[in-house]
């Protein structure tokens, strides 16, 4: 079946707008309020991806209608129930809205302004029982938004995911400094590193949206320094235009890069390999001059070395 290939996020979402609306208008209902319908339309609308936008969105609704009500009921009136008053309260109301950012609120209020048309009433009372029918849709999509399915697990595996690609990335840069040619994958790997860096992304983003008054574990830190290691591993991939791969030092880093890229990752491992690249660093600053290359040979050495001492420096910081 379709529903069993969704996600747990979205298999929520999909309770989430079966069982919201048919409450709103239970409730409305209950309490005999005009147009009762409206209050699922009006939930569904304020059912957001995450809790902080729910609460946005419900916020702009209820502060808009507290205007838009009156202003609505009153336009009406002047024009007797005439469809062009809707025309004349969008011409006031929806400029207000944008200039306020309240344009949730204002789709909302068009919804409820017809409701006034239909009935062909603005007295106070209906006004105040269309306000109520706006709160009891927004506080049911509060209420049922309050549940949000975790999406760490999600995170922690595209963070594996993403992790074990730039393991393939520096394997690749290790290889084609040994072998003086650059992998013709190295493109794809990129590119598919960028793509589960961006779906990271999102996930992150939407966690934090979740995260209303209990603070949960922030693997956000984690997201930060892939997305720095993804910068760096950039950086290292542009050097490989302008160096030299006939010295001795080209072997010593591809050893490095591929040590970094197959062993077990813990602090120890990356220390020793910080302290060898340390010494590599110190070699070629003694056996600079005896090397027949140009300054921005030279130069280019020098960044691959602090790149990948930045690259392990990062990884120490994802273990801690």
């Amino acid at each position: 079946m379709i529903f069993d290939r969704l996600s747990t996020y979205d298999k929520h979402k999909v309770f989430k707008n079966m069982l919201a609306p048919y409450t709103a208008v239970l409730i409305a209902q209950y309490f005999s309020l005009g147009y009762q319908y409206s209050a699922a339309t009006i939930c569904i609308l304020s059912l957001e991806s995450t809790r902080k936008a729910s609460l946005r969105s419900s916020f702009e609704r209820v502060l808009a209608a507290s205007f838009g009500l009156i202003l609505s009921a009153t336009t009406i009136k002047i024009f007797q129930f005439n469809p062009i008053s809707l025309v004349v309260f969008t011409a006031i109301f929806m400029p207000l809205c944008i200039r306020f950012n309240l344009m949730q609120g204002f789709f909302t209020n068009i919804v409820l302004a017809t409701h006034f048309l239909l009935n062909k009433d603005v007295s106070v009372m209906f006004v105040f029982d269309q306000y109520l029918l706006l709160l009891v849709g927004v506080i049911c999509a509060i209420i049922f938004n309050l549940y949000m399915p975790s999406q760490n697990n999600e995170i922690i595996s595209q963070l594996e995911n993403i992790d074990s690609i730039m393991k393939d990335i520096i394997f690749d840069f290790a290889k084609a400094l040994k072998y003086k040619a650059i992998s013709l994958k190295q493109d794809e790997l990129f590119e598919e590193l960028k793509v589960n860096l961006d779906e990271c992304k999102e996930l992150v983003e939407m966690e934090k949206d979740n995260s209303l008054f209990f603070k949960k574990v922030d693997i956000s830190k984690n997201y930060s320094l892939k997305f720095s290691e993804y910068l760096i591993l950039l950086k290292i991939r542009e050097c490989f235009n302008k160096i030299s791969t006939d010295i001795s030092i080209t072997l010593e880093l591809a050893g490095i890069l591929k040590d970094l890229a197959t062993l077990t990752s813990n602090n120890y491992t990356y220390n020793i390999l910080l302290k060898r690249i340390t010494r590599s660093e110190e070699k070629f600053k003694s056996e600079i001059d005896k090397k027949n290359l140009n300054i921005e040979n030279k130069a280019t050495y020098f960044l691959l070395m602090e790149y990948i001492k930045e690259l392990i420096k990062l990884r120490i910081k994802n273990i801690f």
